[in-house]
């Protein structure tokens, strides 16, 4: 490992520790230099600022690894990956998605598009639908599940990871009938 991903990674457990005891939007950048012990230089070579250090964490410890080889047949165990990972770090997750939640909530609606424009691609057989209907159709099942994950960390993540994600599969499968009943109908 790299020297600069080692700094990297100390600048991100250092807010990750502050975000325990602060509000994310009252932590400067001297509160994550003091617990890493390094001064704001070396921060700054680093980041620009605590937004893009919370930006590099959201995506290099859930969502890089998460959406390397999600399919349609593993997307459920990726979802429950993700949230096992903010229930680990559940303080800094709630003090950081209430103040910064487009930066998590961007990530997560661009993997959840993604894969359900592929199932949609997948269910519309005799291609009905035109690119306008199917971006459309995986925008709003998207802005589900990133509601639903977004609401769950805000209200404290107190259901259980493994039961959320099956919630979750269970409308996706209810929405795989609908799709198949939608593409079989004549017009």
């Amino acid at each position: 490992m790299s020297d600069s991903l080692i700094t990297k990674r100390a600048i991100a457990e250092a807010l990750k520790q502050v975000c325990r005891e602060k509000p994310f939007n009252k932590i400067s950048i001297s509160d994550i230099t003091a617990v890493c012990g390094l001064n704001r230089q070396t921060f700054y070579y680093h980041y620009q600022d605590k937004y893009e250090l919370l930006s590099w964490i959201y995506y290099n410890e859930n969502f890089a690894a998460i959406a390397e080889n999600i399919t349609l047949e593993n997307w459920d165990q990726k979802v429950l990956e993700l949230l096992e990972n903010m229930r680990k770090e559940k303080a800094f997750y709630i003090n950081t998605i209430k103040e910064q939640e487009h930066t998590f909530e961007s990530y997560l609606l661009e993997m959840a598009k993604a894969l359900f424009l592929e199932a949609i691609l997948f269910l519309d057989e005799k291609k009905k639908l035109t690119e306008e209907e199917r971006e459309f159709d995986a925008q709003f099942y998207a802005y589900g599940i990133c509601g639903m994950i977004v609401n769950w960390a805000e209200k404290g993540m107190k259901q259980e990871p493994w039961l959320m994600v099956r919630r979750l599969k269970s409308l996706v499968s209810a929405t795989k009938r609908i799709g198949y009943l939608r593409n079989r109908e004549e017009v």
